[in-house]
Protein backbone atom coordinates (compact mmCIF):
# COMPACT_ATOMS: atom_id res chain seq x y z
CA UNK A 1 0.00 0.00 0.00
CA UNK A 2 1.21 3.77 -0.76
CA UNK A 3 1.48 5.86 1.58
CA UNK A 4 -0.41 9.23 1.22
CA UNK A 5 1.33 12.37 0.36
CA UNK A 6 3.46 13.75 -2.05
CA UNK A 7 5.86 11.21 -4.20
CA UNK A 8 9.45 11.02 -3.23
CA UNK A 9 11.22 14.00 -5.30
CA UNK A 10 7.76 15.56 -5.98
CA UNK A 11 5.57 18.20 -3.75
CA UNK A 12 2.00 19.30 -4.11
CA UNK A 13 0.91 21.03 -7.59
CA UNK A 14 -0.20 23.74 -5.76
CA UNK A 15 2.79 25.75 -4.35
CA UNK A 16 5.12 26.31 -7.14
CA UNK A 17 2.26 28.88 -8.79
CA UNK A 18 1.31 30.43 -5.54
CA UNK A 19 5.14 30.95 -5.08
CA UNK A 20 5.63 32.07 -8.57
CA UNK A 21 2.14 34.14 -8.02
CA UNK A 22 3.98 35.56 -4.68
CA UNK A 23 7.46 36.03 -6.21
CA UNK A 24 5.78 38.45 -9.18
CA UNK A 25 3.52 40.55 -6.35
CA UNK A 26 6.97 41.37 -4.49
CA UNK A 27 8.87 42.35 -7.64
CA UNK A 28 6.40 44.34 -8.48
CA UNK A 29 6.74 46.31 -4.83
CA UNK A 30 10.42 46.14 -5.42
CA UNK A 31 10.31 47.85 -8.85
CA UNK A 32 7.41 50.53 -8.20
CA UNK A 33 10.18 51.30 -5.02
CA UNK A 34 12.93 51.39 -7.03
CA UNK A 35 12.13 53.60 -9.73
CA UNK A 36 10.89 56.01 -6.99
CA UNK A 37 14.14 56.33 -5.70
CA UNK A 38 16.93 59.30 -7.08
CA UNK A 39 19.39 57.72 -9.76
CA UNK A 40 21.88 58.24 -7.25
CA UNK A 41 20.90 55.97 -5.13
CA UNK A 42 22.22 52.85 -5.01
CA UNK A 43 20.26 50.69 -3.72
CA UNK A 44 17.65 51.03 -7.13
CA UNK A 45 20.84 49.64 -9.20
CA UNK A 46 20.59 46.92 -7.01
CA UNK A 47 16.94 46.47 -7.02
CA UNK A 48 17.51 46.41 -10.79
CA UNK A 49 20.02 43.52 -10.68
CA UNK A 50 17.78 41.61 -8.33
CA UNK A 51 14.47 42.35 -10.28
CA UNK A 52 16.81 41.02 -14.12
CA UNK A 53 17.72 38.04 -11.98
CA UNK A 54 13.96 37.24 -10.69
CA UNK A 55 12.33 38.18 -14.86
CA UNK A 56 14.76 35.21 -15.69
CA UNK A 57 13.91 32.52 -12.93
CA UNK A 58 10.36 33.64 -13.20
CA UNK A 59 10.68 32.72 -16.74
CA UNK A 60 11.91 28.72 -16.30
CA UNK A 61 8.68 27.04 -16.58
CA UNK A 62 7.75 25.01 -13.32
CA UNK A 63 8.37 21.53 -12.84
CA UNK A 64 6.66 20.84 -9.56
CA UNK A 65 9.83 18.77 -8.13
CA UNK A 66 11.32 20.26 -4.84
CA UNK A 67 14.43 21.71 -6.44
CA UNK A 68 11.85 23.91 -8.13
CA UNK A 69 9.87 25.08 -5.06
CA UNK A 70 12.99 25.71 -3.13
CA UNK A 71 14.34 27.78 -6.12
CA UNK A 72 11.26 29.90 -6.24
CA UNK A 73 11.29 30.02 -2.30
CA UNK A 74 14.52 31.58 -2.46
CA UNK A 75 13.74 33.85 -5.27
CA UNK A 76 10.92 35.25 -2.65
CA UNK A 77 12.86 35.82 -0.02
CA UNK A 78 15.60 37.55 -2.02
CA UNK A 79 13.04 39.85 -3.19
CA UNK A 80 11.85 40.69 0.40
CA UNK A 81 15.36 41.37 1.17
CA UNK A 82 15.59 43.76 -0.99
CA UNK A 83 12.24 45.10 -0.28
CA UNK A 84 13.26 45.27 3.04
CA UNK A 85 16.37 47.33 2.14
CA UNK A 86 14.60 49.65 -0.19
CA UNK A 87 11.93 50.23 2.41
CA UNK A 88 14.93 51.50 4.59
CA UNK A 89 16.01 54.85 5.33
CA UNK A 90 18.72 55.41 2.64
CA UNK A 91 22.00 55.48 4.46
CA UNK A 92 24.15 58.68 5.46
CA UNK A 93 26.48 60.06 3.00
CA UNK A 94 30.04 59.77 4.48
Amino acid sequence: MEEPGPRPGRLRTDRPPKLTGHARAVAADVRRLATALPKSDGRSALAEVVLREADGRLSVPLKGTACCVQNRARLVRALYTRLDRLTEPAPAAP
